[in-house]
């Protein structure tokens, strides 16, 4: 549990980061198509935000069909990303992207379901507002900004989740003698 609540607390840097990259054109629209640098920087920061939260699902409690959401939401996630690095074009990779955010908003909701109250009330908004988005953006190009609250939340919902697994572990401990 306390490498999980390790990997959670490296997933709030890296989701933090990658929410800058939006605010900057030429991080948010990189591709290798492009000739940029910074595409790499931005591929390498979305694998790395998605893969270190392999761990935290696992050690998550929560429901099993939930955790099967979860790694398909990041594995579709990264190749998302990796579509976009690639140059596809964007209707194929944000159509993917749009799918499986559905999937994760599933894991947020079960995963926050039991959990302690702030844990609970940030993780089934982050939910409902990724099934907002996803079901929303392919009609409004101005959905992105349903997409902020949650952007700026799910850095908070796995600070709470490094909190709770930290705690899990320490009882886990202390149970085991």
């Amino acid at each position: 549990m306390r490498t999980a609540a390790r990997f959670a607390y490296l997933a709030v840097i890296l989701f933090a980061a990658h929410f800058v990259t939006y605010f900057i054109p030429a991080l948010r629209d990189a591709s290798f198509g492009a000739g940029t640098g910074a595409a790499l920087f931005v591929a390498l920061l979305a694998l790395a935000q998605h893969g270190v939260v392999f761990p935290v699902v696992a050690a998550l409690p929560a429901p099993s069909w939930a955790r099967t959401a979860a790694y398909v939401w990041l594995v579709g996630d990264m190749i998302s990303d990796l579509m976009q690095l690639v140059g596809s074009p964007t209707t194929q990779y944000l159509t993917l992207r749009l799918i499986v955010n559905v999937l994760a908003a599933i894991w947020f909701v079960a995963a926050s379901w039991r959990a302690p109250l702030a844990m609970r009330i940030i993780g089934i908004f982050v939910g409902c507002d990724l099934v907002a988005y996803s079901l929303t953006a392919p009609f409004d190009t101005r959905a992105f900004v349903l997409s902020l609250p949650s952007l700026i939340l799910v850095p908070v919902w796995f600070v709470l989740v490094g909190r709770l697994l930290t705690a899990l572990g320490a009882q886990a401990s202390v149970a085991a003698g």
